[in-house]
């Protein structure tokens, strides 16, 4: 029998009660727990998307879309008339985008039926197929002729992944006569984009100038990169383009010279197949309307891409195209250097130019014979005279008198031996030796005969073509020490005086004048110039290559047309004209040309006439022309 439970009303009341409160407050903890975790959730909520939405959105947008770099198009490069010289051109090219290609192999396999894909270019494209996300152009072949371009546009329908571009390209429309001036443009190197940050620089078809003009104002032709907005999926791959016409790129600026296009090219005509430089500087204001290296190179083989081919023709080529000679070629001034010795012994005032020397065509120095280049002497000199037949043995006699430091500082208030910093690479300073010179370069004392060498322009003295213009250009001036300039727009001149007795130099120049318009000069054409009677005023020189040996000169120095080229001497002539009223100086060195009154001189009248033709003096007289 169950027994019954003995369970008090009251006590079962106290009990019900007693859990009530504890489940209420179990409830009111969990419920104030709750509304306090929604309004964590709350605020951080309001948080996101109240106060932190513009960034969040920001950061979307970064996500969503990325911003690629528009090329700048390069400032062209013009002459003084406004022709071109270096412009911007259609670049043809091609390019494959990996992914869209299932069988690379036989896509390139087909395009290198139209286009001559060397193992060394499939070699590089293949590494960077491998290095680079597969939807990123992988360019197979720049700056195409049109005619290899559309044979491959014909092919396209079995071409996947090959995409046709029209990008822009440089070029050089008169080929190589300016390329050693103008200098080309390639890739920035790792040197080049350590030492400028911009970041055109790591874009693979972007391109910076690398020598000549291109290099020097490279901030002046680059340009600024403008921003293209595109949408991108979530591998970075380009989905949309969302142009803004705000961030277009900005074009570099055009950059002018002083150069004449159509001087320079008529001198080239000059120079023909003929090794060496000119340089013609105006003499008034210093600017230079033609420099000119020849034989040059083509500057659209470095934009195109050297072949090994085009480099070893040009590295074995006895006539070094690649080396600029006006600017940094060192020659022997010959006797063009007769002039510095002259102003420099008339300064002195130890010599009297009325006084004769006599010649016999050698004279001896200890037990050393000196030779005039005339062997059979030229008689009785005085300084003109010395200077119009250009004879060696007057210049032995007065350098004695004077000495070498006297002949260098001359040299160098002339422009000699100096960087005259044109703007652009490569120039070199040449040399005008003096006892301090001789010690510090060859640890040796100066000695007489090393004056002598030095007095016509032999032994150690060397100029560049650009120096010896600058030398005829300040003679010319007879009062201010002018420094030749190429780029128009790197601030206006200022020249120093030239600090040499007028009287002095207008005796320098008279002779100069006799040695081209009198009868007996070394440089006399009846005809001159051709130019209605504008008369010149000039030097020739005749640089010594070889030795001459004794037994030689017993039997009779050869002549240059029967000696190898190599050893023939070299061509060379200084110059300005009009005479009366100087307007154009020039130097020129024919490199193994001969004679002085050879090439170089011809060369340096037909272009001293051709200079003043393009300058309006080509009908004028004499008279008429000093009368400006």
């Amino acid at each position: 029998m169950a027994r019954k439970s003995k369970i008090t009303p009251k006590n079962s009341a106290a009990e019900q009660a007693e859990a009530d409160n504890v489940l209420s407050r179990r409830t009111l903890f969990l419920g104030a727990g709750g509304m306090v975790m929604f309004g964590v959730l709350g605020a951080r909520l309001y948080d996101l998307q109240v106060r932190k939405a513009e960034d969040y959105i920001a950061l979307s947008e970064n996500n969503r879309f990325n911003y690629n770099i528009i090329l700048p198009s390069r400032g062209r490069i013009l002459d003084r008339n406004s022709e071109p010289l270096a412009v911007n051109h259609p670049n043809y090219r091609v390019v494959l985008i990996p992914e869209r290609s299932k069988d690379i192999e036989s896509v390139l396999k087909t395009v290198g039926e139209v286009i001559d894909l060397s193992p060394k270019s499939l070699k590089r494209i293949h590494d960077d197929i491998r290095t680079s996300p597969r939807f990123v152009p992988i360019t197979i072949q720049d700056n195409m002729d049109w005619k290899t371009f559309a044979a491959l546009n014909m092919r396209m329908h079995n071409l996947p992944g090959i995409i046709p571009e029209v990008a822009e390209g440089r070029a050089y429309p008169n080929g190589g006569i300016f390329a050693h001036t103008l200098g080309y443009i390639g890739r920035a190197g790792d040197e080049d984009i350590a030492q400028d940050k911009d970041p055109l620089l790591r874009q693979p078809t972007f391109r910076i100038g690398k020598t000549g003009v291109e290099a020097a104002v490279e901030d002046r032709l680059r340009g600024a990169s403008g921003k293209l907005k595109v949408e991108v999926n979530a591998v970075g791959r380009i989905v949309r383009e969302w142009p803004d016409p705000k961030d277009e790129a900005t074009p570099g600026d055009d950059v002018y010279l002083t150069l004449d296009a159509k001087l320079q090219k008529f001198a080239a005509d000059q120079f023909a197949d003929d090794s060496g430089g000119i340089s013609v500087m105006d003499c008034v204001t210093g600017e230079l309307r033609t420099l000119l290296s020849m034989p040059s190179f083509d500057g659209n083989l470095f934009v195109n891409g050297l072949t090994q081919a085009d480099m070893d023709r040009m590295n074995s080529d006895p006539k070094r195209p690649q080396f600029n000679k006006v600017i940094g070629g060192g020659y022997p001034p010959a006797s063009t250097f007769k002039m510095v010795v002259m102003l420099a012994a008339l300064e002195s005032g130890l010599i009297d130019p009325r006084r004769p020397v006599f010649c016999v065509g050698r004279m001896r120095l200890g037990n050393r014979l000196f030779h005039c280049w005339k062997r059979q002497g030229h008689g009785a000199m005085t300084m003109r005279d010395g200077l119009k037949h250009s004879c060696d043995t007057y210049f032995y006699e007065i350098s004695q008198v004077i000495g070498i430091n006297r002949i260098a500082d001359m040299a160098r208030r002339l422009g000699l031996g100096q960087n005259h910093d044109v703007g652009i690479a490569g120039e070199k300073s040449g040399i005008v030796p003096d006892e301090a010179w001789k010690k510090a370069r060859l640890g040796s004392g100066w000695r007489m005969g090393d004056t002598l060498n030095a007095s016509i322009g032999q032994g150690f003295v060397l100029a560049t073509p650009l120096q010896l213009s600058v030398m005829a250009a300040r003679l010319a001036n007879a009062q201010l020490a002018l420094k030749p300039s190429l780029i128009i727009g790197n601030g206006i001149p200022s020249f120093d005086k030239l600090d040499i007795d007028p009287a002095h130099l207008a005796f320098v120049r008279e002779a100069m004048h006799a040695v081209c318009e009198e009868p007996g000069g070394t440089a006399y054409r009846h005809d001159s110039l051709k130019l209605g009677g504008i008369e010149m005023a000039g030097k020739t020189g005749t640089g010594q290559v070889r030795g001459i040996s004794a037994s030689e000169r017993a039997t009779g120095v050869r002549k240059n047309n029967v000696v190898p080229w190599e050893l023939r001497d070299h061509s060379i002539f200084v110059g300005f004209a009009p005479y009366d009223k100087p307007r154009f100086a020039v130097g020129t060195i024919v490199e193994h040309g001969g004679s002085g009154a050879g090439r170089a001189a011809d060369i340096t009248r037909n272009v001293l006439s051709e200079a003043l033709r393009r300058d309006g003096m080509g009908a004028k007289t004499q008279k008429e022309a000093a009368a400006l």
